[in-house]
């Protein structure tokens, strides 16, 4: 082991934490200086957090786009529940208040504000109405997706060029506008954190689905230049790449091909499908402070699927 030392003020109770938790050694001082024994990394312990508080998005402000249903729902409802006054945005606004209502009647905070993020007039107004209603803007989490595609053959030359810039206009186009306009508010209170709901599509590439992974991958590099442009502003940017999740899309397309169940979890390493709440966990980690050494990463949450 190493002995470093540090010059940061400790809080007795925090110091307690790394104490208990990673063997750390406290050499007193006047000046409350101490030294850490562990391994490469200098430690300060003004950033622990108690790991048994449950409110991790206490007071924060966070827009969540596409929270009408699915994942984007899942994850509106988990800020809600750890504190956060949420904004549910999407293009369904009967769906959205059903939300909102799921989200108050628990005793939580939220509104909802109607987006189609491929529209540059309303995804200023979403951000322009959060930070008038609510003062801040802390949190961003790019969830929308262009799910009205038609189907059939998606390869280059399937493709037409009308769905290829529908899909680049939701799916990427909008993460750097709404990006664009959401920085200056989290640059103004101090910190902020943006979540880009992506896609083992952006890590691996999927037949007959060139628009869709193009622009998935094209999130997950635009995550890491923005985690290297805003670091310095203490702003995080991380991307969330869900595998097969059981979202209603996905139970409606079950339903009339039940045999695709056992097809694609033959793939899995888990053998299940996962859950929006699932989902909601890893983004709630990416948005909250107990990621706060994390930026710039592509979380994979596929159950195993892109293993092999």
């Amino acid at each position: 082991m190493t002995s470093v030392t540090s010059n940061y003020p400790v809080d007795l109770l925090q110091f307690g934490v790394l104490r208990d938790r990673l063997g750390v050694t406290r050499h007193s001082s006047p000046d409350q200086t101490f030294n850490i024994d562990i391994r490469y990394a200098l430690l300060d312990t003004t950033g622990v957090m108690d790991l048994n508080d449950r409110r991790r998005m206490e007071d924060k402000v966070c827009v969540v786009t596409g929270s009408t249903g699915g994942i984007g729902e899942a994850i509106a409802v988990l800020l809600a529940e750890h504190g956060g006054k949420v904004v549910v945005s999407g293009r369904n606004e009967t769906n959205g208040t059903k939300v909102v209502e799921t989200i108050t009647t628990a005793g939580n905070t939220a509104s909802f504000i109607r987006c189609d993020v491929g529209k540059d007039d309303e995804c200023e107004t979403l951000i322009q109405q959060t930070v008038e209603q609510f003062g801040a803007l802390h949190c961003l989490v790019n969830n929308a997706a262009a799910t009205d595609v038609p189907k059939g053959d998606r390869s280059v030359t399937g493709v037409s060029p009308e769905s290829w810039d529908l899909q680049f206009r939701v799916n990427l186009r909008a993460v750097f506008y709404l990006s664009r306009l959401a920085i200056p508010h989290m640059r103004q209170a101090g910190s902020g954190t943006i979540v880009n709901i992506s896609s083992v599509g952006g890590m691996v590439a999927f037949r007959s689905h060139a628009a869709y992974v193009t622009a998935k991958g094209g999130m997950n590099q635009l995550t890491r230049s923005m985690a290297l442009d805003y670091a310095g502003d203490n702003i995080r940017v991380n991307a969330l790449c869900p595998g097969w999740i059981l979202t209603p899309v996905e139970e409606a397309r079950i339903k009339k091909d039940p045999a695709v169940v056992e097809r694609q979890i033959e793939q899995m390493g888990l053998q299940r499908m996962g859950t929006p709440r699932e989902m909601a966990y890893a983004a709630l980690f990416l948005a909250c402070e107990e990621s706060s050494y994390v930026t710039g990463t592509a979380l994979v949450a596929d159950g195993g699927w892109t293993l092999q």
